[in-house]
């Protein structure tokens, strides 16, 4: 009875250690103290709930990884009034331990919080805060969105040089946010000879509608001039400029153009409020130009991806403030995480603000779901400003985009180009105009995928729609087997009110795949296509997602049957994205042998992801290797030497046959799969079945005697008890692997 009790306490210790070590090694066993952020904004509001959404997804990703301190977030509603704003800002600074702070939403709330961050030294960082004073002087408050004086000073030349006009009308709020901006369009106006011909301004609601009847009555007293004007305002002023100067038959003639605030869901939701916009999107909003911090369609793989996980956790769709307050705590984690250890908190705030302003290089930047981000000297992220119009009441990318220069040394006649306003300056920065480019693929089918040569077929329609010229002929497809030209379009056409160009081709041939089986028969295949031009680098040429042309926001799992077949696979999600395609070369150039110039190419992605059905898997594949292993534990229940021997070199044999049956089945690869640590465990298994078997052999060959046959009984017991104990814990290894 002893033994019988030791064997019990025995497995009792081994199961307990195992778990703890599994616990310990997934950072639960010893809670450790957390770390806090903070932030603040109009939380009542649907921005506010944005804030919280973004930050909170990016928080639940990084503390799900385990191995850290969690971080957690304290929320405070300072209901866009700047008095309160300073109030919750001292109450964050001296009541909480939070290491940073994310916000605030508007730039009147964040200029008041400033002095007090900066005097209790905490570093915050807003996604939608744009004066630029808030920066200026202040080391300690960054911001992942562009500012003021930038925007509107891109805006004045968007009105110049593409738009073509030589006169503006201005109608702006002299609040902080609205006199910035009016400020550094009429500077920027008077350099390159845009002519303000009238200024409409207000600080309340009464000089509000005193300068929007001024403004009707000006456009009315000129019945066919084409004009436009720019709404320096927010969003909801903006919409009532618009609505009532269209209702006062004030047509198309008059187009609008405005910041960032144009592009907030405030704005869509105001304009939604009218029978006309809800009845036939783009009634009013269609043709009007903005700034916008992100869209989707010129967005990046990681916005994809963020976009996949905002929609599984919130089933909804991630508004643009949602994107930018992702990013700020991406920028407020990455900095905590390389916290020295210190145990006071001033300090750890100080080095907060030290690991942020290490990001001043592009060679150091974090990937966001907004672009690269890195700060300038002011501690405002460099990023290009992107140029939106409203098309069926979605702003989509405008067709001319300006992107950063990476190296004007290397223009060639940069002074006629600038003239040519094929370059312009905005505060410092060079950016030359891209052709956007519009591109989209339906599939027809998906077939042929061969994972021993890492190749698949793909049978696709592709299309692009542009204006003026654009050379497809220099068009590569990156991953293509045999890259070739699109050859002869099946469709083009051109589209004289829209001044359009489309074509299409129609394109069957096979693609390169890079495939892993790490997780193999758990794992998920990417099947990519990828293009970009040859010749054009991303200063000329943007390609952009054609999102309504490809009915994206249509395209459910379901749909995607109509083309892939490929037997025990599903489509699990397919993703459109451009991204830049980098080299970083000094090409050859003396002025560039001590530093290396980025060369940044607009490329075009499609990735599908497939995923195996693993339980059809298992049941054709390793369900005989399931037999196997019930079998075995039946040798714990005899007495015969051979048979317990036959039965346990039999499932080595067996399962290194499945093993190399399997393997012969994938391509030559140098890393252990995860089906393989199956196949390791049923060795283990194996053995221990023949060890069990011999060692209950050596017993029985001695004199009979009781204490034998009891010694005979407890091994088989020991085996009956240990072999599912090494079958269970192996697979709770496999799964944590």
């Amino acid at each position: 009875m002893k033994s019988k009790y030791w064997i019990f306490f025995a497995v009792i210790i081994v199961l307990l250690f195992i778990s703890l070590f599994f616990i310990w090694k997934s950072g639960d066993f010893l809670e450790k103290e957390p770390l806090y952020v903070a932030v603040s904004g109009p939380m009542t509001t649907a921005n506010g709930k944005a804030m919280v959404q973004g930050i909170q997804l990016y928080l639940d990703q990084i503390n799900q990884q385990g191995g850290e301190p969690p971080v957690k977030l304290l929320v405070f509603d300072d209901q866009n009034k700047p008095a309160l704003a300073k109030k919750i800002a001292l109450k964050i600074a001296t009541q909480t331990d939070a290491l940073a702070v994310i916000g605030h939403y508007t730039s009147s709330t964040s200029l008041a919080a400033a002095p007090i961050y900066q005097k209790y030294g905490i570093p915050a960082i807003s996604g939608t805060a744009t004066a630029d004073k808030l920066t200026k002087g202040n080391d300690w408050y960054f911001r992942t969105i562009f500012n003021n004086s930038d925007q509107a000073t891109l805006l004045a030349h968007y009105v110049r040089k593409v738009l073509n006009y030589n006169e503006v009308d201005i109608l702006f709020d002299e609040d902080v946010y609205g006199s910035t901006l009016a400020e550094a369009f009429v500077q920027t106006a008077e350099l390159i000879g845009l002519r303000i011909k009238h200024r409409w301004h207000f600080d309340n609601e009464t000089r509000f509608q005193k300068s929007l009847k001024e403004m009707i009555a000006t456009q009315q007293a000129s019945p066919t001039k084409q004009g436009i004007v720019f709404l320096a305002t927010h969003s909801t002023e903006a919409v009532e400029a618009i609505v009532s100067s269209r209702r006062q038959g004030i047509d198309q003639r008059i187009q609008f153009i405005g910041a960032d605030a144009l592009s907030s869901s405030n704005f869509v939701e105001k304009l939604k409020l009218s029978p006309q916009e809800r009845s036939q999107p783009g009634y009013y909003s269609d043709g009007t130009y903005i700034t916008s911090p992100f869209l989707f369609d010129i967005a990046n793989e990681r916005a994809q991806y963020f976009r996949h996980a905002f929609l599984k956790k919130y089933q909804e769709e991630p508004m643009t403030t949602s994107a930018l307050y992702y990013d700020a705590a991406m920028l407020a984690l990455d900095a905590i995480k390389r916290l020295a250890p210190d145990k006071r908190l001033e300090k750890k705030r100080e080095q907060v603000k030290s690991n942020l302003w290490q990001l001043s290089r592009l060679e150091d930047a974090v990937e966001g779901v907004t672009g690269s981000l890195y700060f300038d000297e002011n501690g405002d992220t460099v990023k290009s400003i992107p140029i939106g119009v409203y098309q069926n009441g979605r702003a989509n990318v405008a067709l001319y985009q300006f992107q950063a220069v990476s190296n004007v040394q290397n223009i060639e006649n940069l002074l006629q180009k600038v003239l040519d306003n094929q370059i312009i300056e905005v505060n410092g920065k060079f950016l030359s105009l891209a052709r956007v480019v519009y591109a989209g693929i339906d599939f027809n089918e998906i077939s042929e995928i061969n994972f021993m040569k890492s190749i698949y077929t793909a049978d696709f329609f592709i299309w692009f729609r542009f204006k003026g010229d654009f050379d497809d002929d220099n068009i590569e497809f990156v991953n293509m087997v045999q890259p070739k030209p699109l050859g002869k379009p099946i469709i083009e056409k051109y589209l004289p009110d829209e001044d359009l160009t489309i074509r299409a081709y129609r394109i069957k041939t096979q693609f390169k795949a890079e495939f892993d089986f790490h997780d193999y028969p758990q794992d998920k295949q990417i099947l990519p296509i990828y293009f970009r031009h040859k010749v054009l680098t991303r200063e000329k040429l943007l390609y952009v997602v054609d999102a309504q042309g490809m009915n994206l926001n249509k395209f459910e799992k379901a749909e995607t049957k109509k083309f892939f077949s490929v037997g025990g696979w599903d489509i699990n999600k397919v993703l459109f994205f451009q991204n830049a395609h980098q080299n970083d070369s000094t090409l050859g150039l003396p002025n560039l042998f001590n530093q290396q110039q980025r060369i940044e190419f607009s490329q075009f992605n499609t990735v599908i992801s497939i995923e195996r059905h693993v339980v059809t898997f298992v049941l054709k594949t390793l369900l005989p290797v399931l037999f196997l292993i019930m079998l075995g534990y039946s040798t714990f229940f005899m007495k015969a030497f051979a048979q317990k021997l036959a039965l346990g070199v039999n499932m080595i044999l067996a399962g290194s046959l499945f093993h190399l049956k399997l393997s012969s089945d994938l391509p030559n690869i140098d890393y252990i799969i995860l089906i393989e640590y199956f196949f390791y465990l049923i060795y283990s298994m194996a053995v221990f079945i023949i060890v069990i078997a011999i060692v209950y052999h050596l017993i029985a060959e001695e004199e009979e005697s009781e204490e034998n046959k009891l010694r005979l009984r407890q091994i088989n017991q020991f085996g009956r008890i240990f072999y599912p104990a090494i079958l269970f814990m192996g697979i709770g290894a496999i799964i944590y692997l």
